[in-house]
């Protein structure tokens, strides 16, 4: 066979890759660069556009929470509306964590309206407004007592006769006799839209009780689409189903208003040309659009929101943008490798032309299939360190390899169990809370999802509770965090002591949260456990005279029920929070 020098070995296939290379990308840059222009910008549109989704689903999921939950408690605890002034404090600190939130109402049957308020614009501070403190069906504006509930009459808001029983909101639900959807509006008197949620409220007899809402305020929607820093030239639109806007990302008015009438901005007629020609194919998907000989990537997608109610978005992007980019990118490549490839063409063969004496020599000993002649390499063999390194070590490889035979098997399986036993403990820290001992939240989701896997193929019955420290902040502030630590392993301690060690679970769910599942256990048998929890902590002071409670949400799910874990999550979660509600220290199955 014949043989080549190693110098152009070496250089040789870098100088044809080179051309090869440069050829190939050429050939695509020119061929395909379209296609994959539209898949970057495709990409690009996805990727905003998911931020959009979940910051949507995200803004609108307290109204529809906080209407489930009212509806929940006001069906069930038909009492709680004998004397509405209490439910302003249940109200008003369900409005406080939200920003866009503007109204949360409760209108009975007799005409009997209160609300936690807030201003669509100024937001920060929530009122009280109530038609029954004074005079019957006489609105009036209040300040939110902690203690009181409703405080001081506030001076500068108007009094006026309200009826809520005549409203939309009120009527609409009635008529749909389920949650329903106002229209999207501008709230009187303030530059903003707003939608709200009711549901009309009817107890175990099927008797109408009254109807209780939310409303927030959709300029947020606005701003955050302002916001979103896009390529130059790129437009996004949230529209209803019909074309009307609920917020862009340029700045313009989303309604107005003239001699009393109010008409909404739509897509159609829209000042922006673009908008107009992208109103005339709102179905899901991506497509182009040309104005005045500008390409647009055009995507929409729906929004589907609880309770039938459908958004969509929309987002053009110019074509040229991606496609100068990915032009740009590609040339700047093909230039990069060409010269890449000539300078290691270059430098291989200066490379080649150094190592190639001592690498003969070796190959020379290597070859003589005698051990000698590899012991007897001049020393050092090269200015290269690899190489003497390389000659080193065959002269300590012919002395070792009978050793080496001998023990390796037993190195192996050494090897094997110490990376076993690693694996294992590092299995177990990352399914267990540190603090506590318990299994933390990723451990919990791989038992829970297993027990439920086993009881419903074998039909049995298990209860799953959450529950919380109440007041826990409160601990942590006063005492510090060393103490919060201690009532935490505290409560885990009790919390193990009640449950069988090797069939149920106890868990850290998060902060101070945690979980239970007890499996073949009735409810009775679970609430006797769950009070004796109660009583533990009752007894057992965490630091001085300081005791602490607990709220527990219980779901019990009997033999052959087929229910999914986030679902059953979400029904105890419901039922901590009504825990909560009912004044802490409860079991609420």
């Amino acid at each position: 066979m014949k043989t080549v020098p190693l110098r152009w070995l070496i250089v040789a296939p870098f100088v044809v890759l080179a051309l090869i290379s440069g050829v190939t990308m050429y050939l695509v840059s020119t061929i395909t660069i379209s296609n994959i222009a539209n898949t970057v910008g495709i990409q690009y549109i996805k990727e905003v556009e998911g931020r959009i989704y979940d910051r949507v689903q995200d803004f609108m999921a307290p109204l529809n929470n906080i209407v489930e939950v009212n509806l929940n408690a006001f069906s069930h605890r038909p009492e709680l509306l004998n004397n509405l002034i209490p439910i302003a404090s249940r109200f008003y600190e369900q409005a406080a964590p939200y920003a866009q939130m503007t109204f949360i109402s409760i209108a009975t049957v007799d005409g009997r309206y209160l609300a936690s308020a807030q201003d669509p614009i100024r937001r920060g501070q929530h009122n009280i407004a109530a038609n029954f403190v004074y005079k019957a069906l006489i609105m009036e504006g209040f300040e939110y007592d902690p203690v009181n509930a409703i405080g001081a009459k506030i001076q500068s808001d108007p009094t006026f006769s309200y009826d809520p029983r005549v409203r939309p909101f009120y009527t609409d639900a009635i008529k749909e006799r389920g949650m329903t959807w106002s229209d999207i509006h501008p709230y009187y008197g303030y530059p903003a839209l707003g939608i709200g949620l009711s549901a009309p409220i009817y107890n175990v007899e099927g008797a109408l009780l009254g109807v209780t809402a939310t409303s927030i305020a959709l300029i947020e929607l606005d701003q955050y689409l302002e916001s979103l820093k896009l390529v130059d030239g790129a437009y996004i639109f949230l529209a209803e189903e019909n074309g009307a806007l609920i917020a862009t990302s340029e700045q313009g008015e989303l309604y107005r208003t003239a001699d009393g009438v109010t008409t909404r901005a739509n897509l159609n007629n829209h000042p922006n040309e673009i908008f107009q020609l992208a109103s005339q194919n709102l179905e899901e998907g991506t497509q182009t659009l040309n104005i005045k000989g500008q390409e647009y990537l055009y995507y929409v997608r729906p929004i589907t929101l609880k309770y039938g109610k459908s958004w969509l978005i929309g987002i053009l992007i110019p074509s040229a943008y991606h496609k100068k980019v990915l032009t740009d990118y590609t040339h700047s490549t093909i230039i990069i490798t060409l010269v890449l490839f000539v300078c290691i063409g270059l430098i291989g063969s200066l490379i080649a032309r150094h190592i190639g004496k001592p690498i003969q020599l070796l190959n020379k000993a290597a070859n003589d299939n005698n051990i000698k002649s590899i012991q007897v390499l001049p020393q050092p063999l090269s200015g290269i360190r690899e190489i003497n390194s390389l000659s080193q070590g065959l002269s300590s490889m012919a002395d070792n390899l009978f050793d080496i035979m001998q023990n390796l098997e037993e190195k192996v399986s050494e090897r094997t169990s110490y990376l076993q036993g690693e694996n294992k403990h590092l299995l177990e820290s990352s399914l267990t809370d540190e603090l506590t001992g318990l299994y933390n939240r990723r451990g919990f989701n791989i038992a829970f999802d297993q027990v439920l896997k086993n009881v419903q193929k074998n039909k049995q019955q298990f209860t799953l509770v959450l529950c919380d420290i109440d007041h826990f902040k409160y601990i942590n502030d006063k005492f510090g965090h060393t103490v919060g630590d201690f009532a935490l392993v505290s409560v885990a301690m009790s919390l193990k002591k009640y449950a069988r060690a090797s069939i149920d679970i106890v868990v850290r769910y998060g902060g101070d949260e945690f979980a239970l599942v007890f499996l073949n256990t009735d409810v009775a048998q679970v609430e006797k456990r769950l009070n004796s929890i109660q009583d533990e902590c009752a007894s057992t002071p965490v630091v001085k005279s300081e005791y602490i409670t607990m709220s527990f949400g219980v779901v019990h799910v009997s033999e052959g029920s087929s229910i999914s874990a986030e679902e059953l999550i979400e029904q105890a979660d419901k039922k901590l929070y009504q825990a909560k509600n009912d004044g802490r220290n409860k079991i609420v199955i």
